[in-house]
């Protein structure tokens, strides 16, 4: 016979008080788990394909970009390291991906703020790219380095085949790899490093030293070429463009793609969302997300690649809005570290949340694929496995509207002239999407529903459907077969694994956690740095716990910045955007200052030298003599300053400090040296239409005078002629009357011989 609960409750009021505090409390407890648990599983759209089960760490927040190709220059993805291709610009690089540059070809990629260069019939491997980790292969050929930034904990390596070199503070620096000789030449023009053999040994390179070893016992070998070539010339044209870039007020540099912004749109405020950035020139009907094709990337998924030049920070940062009639790309306050994504995009498919919605395709109906951009405070959810935190951080840079994930709606879900769709077997493929071809209707939009189901994208291809994709190149861009089988020396060998840590922490404070003694001094910027074989490291009992505690220590101050800097950087970055006046616009508004006030003057002198001739025309000479002297000043200051310009760089010095801060004195003083040589070009220009207006004054003034001088002569010469009119006519009346007189009172015949009477007598 059973007994109910109730019956056992009654029969034991006692009892019914133990369950309720012990049994039924369990129970309410473990139901709100479970609907807790429940409500953060409900469906969420996800914008990739999950990544496989083994990939259930953090994906990489930073990847590179190849933004610049001169020549042929080819690319291997890391799954077909054998497969080569054309290198294309906006493709996202990571950890295993290869370039190589042909016969008369260049390279440019950046990771992050970091740029780096690659000369001609150079190999390049992405051995590791992390968050902390960078770490280059140079199998051959010759790489230059501009490290603007290296952030606590950060660690940038380049391996060759016969050292490693490890940077340690932001500087310029170059490598030069030759396979022939088994040398490599390092050049730190600023910043330090460390260079590293097969042996125990190692050695510091400081500011303008350079240092050339043959095989890998850091062996030294000739001191090399210290002349720049016409590769140093094109880098530092890399440089000075990038240094005036004008984006670079509105993301912080580590946003990979800020550069080539400037080129092709324009930077405003909006009300709404800030600063935002609108491209110049685009076809009809474009929405963002429509012109490029998706690519597998690992251990993203589905990445976008766009076609257009500019189309890499805009798409896999920030989002997309609708200002007027334009699409404007909105940064956000983007972190000094923005997360990288690979597409800030949601998808739609059929009823059930799968991709099985038939389109249009050549007038059958085809299961296709659509897309539309995220809107500004619509929170992106990566499918693949990641972090609570890493999900923080790629959204860190707008306003989550958390509604978003309730009502599952989205500002451009239900708008055709933002939902992009194709075909599965298009997307599959990585075919190109030229436009919108599949013109879509709100009847469209409406069956198309959401993805919900992170599997519902097609899945990742094999290797063999991934090679026949790629596109080959030919024989003469292809490396030759040795680069791919030489192999390179590494600092993070075995040896070091117990220390790596340390040793990551350690070029951000300057100091060796390897505990090594120096092999040789310092070396002179003339002469190779040698290195003593044999050296040993010296024994530290505590140094591990004592480092530990140290980096322990640092990670939290480095987590208290990041708290303050999320907190302040708001209202810093408007304060500034605010407060900032562009230095160009700085330089007109003075110019025009100067013009007015050069304007002004002229005017008062040509008013004071209207009372006076004379003082007018002196005025006239002494102020052409002035702007003379003046433009002579001016040319003689301006061959000084290019003069002591061309010195500063010739002298090592001066290349030490240039390269010490984030912006090199020598390429500072570049461009105010260029910024003052406009402006003596406009003084003089004002100098000289201040001349000639000087000298038309003159000439007017010189005519005036003509003028005057003439009126005064006519004047003259015409009171003269009246004056002998009066003269002559008085002589012709005066004279009569003395002689009628003079005929009266003498008789005819007794006048003088030389009277008139006797003249009318002959």
């Amino acid at each position: 016979m059973t007994t109910t609960a109730t019956e056992l409750s009654r029969s034991d009021p006692g009892h019914a008080l133990r369950g309720f505090r012990i049994s039924d409390l369990y129970w309410y407890l473990l139901l709100l788990v479970l609907a807790f648990v429940l409500a953060l599983l409900q469906p969420v759209v996800w914008a990739q394909q999950p990544a496989p089960q083994g990939e259930a760490s953090d994906p990489p927040a930073s990847v590179a970009r190849l933004n610049l190709a001169e020549g042929a220059v080819s690319f291997a993805p890391g799954d077909a390291a054998d497969a080569w291709t054309p290198a294309m610009l906006n493709r996202p690089l990571t950890a295993g991906d290869r370039l190589w540059t042909g016969p008369q070809a260049r390279a440019e990629l950046h990771v992050g703020s970091t740029a780096v260069r690659m000369n001609n019939q150079t190999s390049l491997d992405l051995l590791a790219l992390d968050d902390n980790t960078t770490q280059l292969r140079l199998a051959q050929g010759t790489l230059k380095l501009r490290v603007r930034q290296l952030f606590e904990g950060q660690r940038l390596e380049v391996d060759t085949p016969n050292l490693a070199f490890v940077v340690s503070q932001p500087g310029d620096y170059r490598l030069d790899v030759d396979p022939a000789g088994n040398t490599t030449r390092v050049i730190a023009q600023s910043g330090a490093g460390v260079i590293y053999g097969d042996g125990p040994a190692s050695v510091n390179l400081a500011g303008g030293q350079q240092a050339n070893f043959s095989g890998t016992q850091l062996v030294p070998a000739g001191p090399g070429a210290t002349r720049q070539d016409n590769f140093d010339l094109w880098a530092a044209n890399r440089d000075r463009l990038e240094d005036q870039s004008v984006s670079a007020r509105y993301v912080p540099r580590e946003t990979v793609g800020y550069q080539q912004l400037d080129s092709y749109g324009n930077w405003s405020q909006d009300p709404a969302y800030g600063a935002v950035w609108i491209p110049r020139a685009v076809p009809a009907n474009w929405a963002p997300y429509r012109m490029g094709h998706w690519a597998w990337v690992s251990p993203w998924g589905w990445t976008w690649v766009d076609d257009a030049p500019w189309g890499f920070a805009p798409f896999h940062y920030g989002r997309w809005a609708q200002v007027g009639p334009r699409w404007a790309w909105v940064p956000g306050r983007l972190a000094p570290r923005p997360v990288y994504a690979p597409a800030l995009v949601a998808f739609v498919g059929g009823s059930s949340g799968g991709v099985n919605w038939n389109i249009s395709v050549g007038g059958a109906a085809r299961p296709g694929v659509g897309w539309f951009p995220l809107a500004p405070g619509e929170a992106f959810r990566p499918a693949y496995r990641v972090s609570p935190r890493y999900v923080t951080r790629v959204n860190n840079n707008i306003v989550v509207n958390n509604t978003v994930n309730v009502t599952n709606v989205y500002r451009y879900q239900r708008q055709p002239a933002a939902v992009t769709a194709v075909s599965r077997e298009d997307f599959e493929r990585g075919r190109p999407v030229h436009g919108n071809p599949h013109r879509l209707s709100s009847a469209d939009l409406g069956r198309a529903q959401l993805v919900a189901d992170r599997a519902a994208l097609p899945q990742r291809p094999n290797p063999s459907e991934l090679r026949e994709r790629l596109r080959p190149v030919a024989a003469a861009a292809l490396p030759p077969p040795a680069v791919a089988a030489r192999p390179v020396v590494s600092s993070r060998d075995g040896r070091r694994d117990d220390n790596r840590d340390d040793r990551r922490a350690g070029p951000a404070t300057g100091r060796d956690f390897n505990a090594r003694p120096q092999a040789a001094a310092p070396a002179s910027p003339a002469a190779p740095v040698a290195a003593a074989p044999g050296a040993r490291p010296a024994p530290a009992p505590d140094r591990n716990a004592l480092e530990a505690s140290q980096h322990a220590q640092r990670e939290q101050q480095r987590q208290q910045r990041e708290r303050q800097e999320q907190l302040q950087g708001p209202q810093l970055e408007q304060q500034r955007r605010l407060g900032e006046e562009p230095i160009g616009q700085r330089a007109l508004r003075e110019q025009a200052q100067r013009d007015a006030q050069a304007r002004q003057e002229a005017q008062e002198r040509a008013q004071a030298a209207g009372a006076n001739a004379d003082a007018r025309a002196n005025a006239d000479r002494h102020a052409a003599e002035q702007a003379r002297r003046s433009q002579q000043q001016a040319q003689r200051e301006q061959q000084r300053q290019q003069q002591e310009q061309k010195e500063r760089l010739q002298g090592p010095q001066l290349e030490q400090q240039r390269r010490s801060g984030e912006e090199p004195i020598g390429q500072r003083a570049l461009r105010e040296q260029a910024q003052r040589d406009q402006e003596n070009a406009r003084q003089q220009q004002a100098a000289q239409r201040q001349q000639q207006h000087l000298q038309q004054q003159q000439q007017r003034a010189q005519q005036e005078q003509q003028r005057q001088a003439q009126a005064q002569a006519q004047e003259q010469q015409q009171r003269r002629q009246q004056q002998l009119q009066q003269q002559q006519a008085q002589r012709d009346a005066t004279p009569d009357k003395p002689s009628r007189q003079a005929d009266a009172a003498n008789p005819r015949g007794q006048r003088g011989e030389g009277g008139p009477g006797r003249n009318r007598e002959q």
